[in-house]
């Protein structure tokens, strides 16, 4: 297929969506596809936006570049589910037709009010002078056709002090108010969490920016995300401009959680603890939503920043969303879980010590109870491989991606670790779908989300001290 050339911010249209779905049927093909997945038809997939359980069905919205693997005129692309096992792909999408917009439809949630589904998204407005923040709406009806709303922007200002990259809304009800949290930063380089507050969903009053005590984490926030987990309030946050700390925050951008209470009231989130949300190279942008049964749930961009991986131009697609995961809090930690449903799709292969070789590229490694020693998972050949060390003695875990030889965003280092109560046993669950790795760690307490091109898929346990 010959591969086509766009401004940066056009939109679909009727003259050029023949092509679109030319090269989606062309990345069908791709030979490092999931199978178990959320990843764009073709061109390049970023944040989940608008995720929401309306009308019997799942609603998985997701940032979406359709005409090739980079970064540009962003789409709502779209996926319907009715149990978050099966997905298929919508043509009922948000495209960036407005001049309020012309830049693209960026990120934001769902939530359902009245019979509607509404979807609210930063409209991205750029001028020679910088951006112009404006929010806008959009409806999902009954019968699952979308219209933007004919008031749009329903926010169109920058309150004092605040740059013009405010974007992200994310809506939720709280005592009988609908509240929007809205990513930002000031003009001396400070994140701020910006709030408003709406009778109807339409109409909106800014309250100011909430107070997350002496925490200080970047010069700005993105993707805004909000849920009750138990008796406790959870904000996800991902930042922009926060440093390393030990092994912590190494990727570009990293996205963290906090458990407390949200104080509207005073404008405040009183802060009982908080931490990474995942440990691995890429992930970004988680969004929380309720399921069908009302229990917490997020998906997030498997992905992060401007990342270059293997073998983008060759397929004509790149990135996409992990799995959803359900979120508990455990003793002042976020515990993130896979339903039985979505890890019943995987063959699974079970391993104490010693050698396998799953039949498919998709698997579930799962690796009894790791007890005293050095353990070393390894998941290629000698020459080209993923490895998983663990040092019981120390509490420390690691992933390390030096073995391979497809190179990935090197940059920002080939390790990642985590520490862990000494001397404890470790269960391993590894979901690997055909590049797309997710590591739980004692079911959940802790999360590695990676990518990982190995040519061949042999798998080995073995203890390095015996």
């Amino acid at each position: 297929m010959e591969w086509k050339t766009f401004e940066k911010y056009i939109p679909i249209t009727e003259e050029n969506g023949e092509y679109v779905r030319e090269l989606a049927a062309y990345c069908q093909a791709s030979p490092r596809r999931p199978a178990f997945h959320l990843v764009p038809p073709c061109g390049l997939m970023n944040d989940p936006n608008g995720l929401a359980y309306y009308e019997g069905k799942y609603h998985i919205f997701y940032q979406w570049y359709p005409f090739g693997p980079s970064h540009g005129m962003k789409h709502w692309g779209h996926f319907i589910s009715e149990d978050l096992v099966s997905y298929e792909a919508s043509e009922e999408i948000l495209i960036p037709t407005e001049e309020y917009e012309k830049n693209g439809c960026y990120s934001g949630n769902g939530i359902p009010i009245g019979d509607k589904l509404f979807l609210y998204y930063t409209a991205n407005y750029k001028t020679p002078a910088g951006k112009v923040p404006k929010q806008a709406l959009a409806f999902m009806t009954p019968d699952g056709k979308i219209e933007k709303y004919q008031k749009n922007p329903i926010i169109d200002e920058k309150p004092e002090g605040l740059t013009g990259e405010i974007r992200d809304p994310f809506v939720f009800l709280r005592d009988g108010m609908y509240c929007m949290l809205l990513g930002g930063g000031t003009i001396d380089g400070q994140a701020r969490l910006l709030f408003y507050q709406s009778l109807d969903g339409l109409e909106w009053e800014y309250k100011g920016t909430i107070s997350l005590g002496n925490l200080k984490l970047g010069y700005m926030f993105e993707c805004p995300g909000f849920v009750r987990v138990g008796d406790k309030d959870v904000l996800f946050l991902s930042l922009m401009g926060f440093h390393p700390e030990g092994d912590r925050y190494q990727n570009e951008f990293s996205s963290i959680y906090l458990i407390g209470q949200l104080d509207i009231e005073n404008l405040k989130f009183e802060v009982e603890s908080y931490g990474e949300l995942d440990k691995g190279f890429d992930f970004y942008a988680p969004q929380p939503f309720y399921d069908k049964d009302g229990e917490p749930t997020f998906f997030a961009w498997f992905g992060c920043g401007m990342q270059e991986l293997p073998y983008k131009n060759e397929d004509m697609w790149i990135h996409g969303l992990t799995m959803p995961r359900r979120l508990a809090v455990k003793e002042g930690k976020l515990v993130q879980r896979l339903a039985s449903s979505i890890a019943g799709q995987y063959e699974t292969v079970t391993l104490k010590e010693g050698k396998a070789e799953p039949e498919k590229n998709s698997f579930h490694l799962q690796v009894e109870p790791l007890e005293e020693g050095i353990w070393q998972i390894q998941i290629g050949e000698e020459d080209d491989n993923f490895r998983i060390l663990v040092e019981t003695k120390k509490g420390r875990l690691t992933v390390d991606r030096s073995g391979l030889k497809q190179k990935i965003c090197c940059e920002y280092g080939e390790q990642r670790s985590l520490s862990f109560e000494p001397g404890k046993p470790l269960k391993l669950d590894l979901y690997y779908d055909n590049t797309f790795a997710e590591l739980f760690i004692n079911e959940g307490e802790e999360v590695m989300t990676f990518r990982a091109f190995p040519s061949k898929l042999k798998l080995c346990v073995k203890n390095k001290e015996e």
